[in-house]
């Protein structure tokens, strides 16, 4: 008799939390599923490891964009060291964090097609 393992919210918590010790981030606000945190700490942290001169447009551009494809429009990203913001948000899609000296807020909105 084969028993299959089940993954246990508690198996998420502790590869979240893996993952945020590995990568170097600080989790300030999350309304968003943890594989979807993941992605974006991978997705900062392979920008930010990669551009030669840091560029906080790039890597708010870059951020946008990929989350955009994987899970479709409105995404938005705003990145910086010293910023305030008070936005609107679809949800499950919000996540502020920090990663270096950097903040980072990521979030999407609704898209509601223009009627005649």
């Amino acid at each position: 008799m084969v028993v299959e393992a089940r993954k246990s919210v508690s198996h998420v918590e502790t590869n979240l939390a893996s993952v945020v010790a590995f990568l170097q981030v600080k989790v300030m606000v999350a309304d968003m599923p943890g594989f979807m945190q993941v992605h974006a700490f991978r997705c900062a942290r392979r920008t930010y490891d990669s551009l030669e001169k840091f560029s906080s447009k790039h890597m708010a551009y870059n951020m946008k964009k990929e989350f955009d494809k994987v899970y479709g429009p409105a995404w938005h990203c705003i990145v910086g060291s010293n910023f305030g913001s008070f936005v609107t948000h679809a949800t499950g899609c919000f996540l502020y964090f920090s990663m270096e000296k950097l903040y980072i807020l990521l979030f999407k909105t609704k898209v509601q097609k223009a009627t005649d």
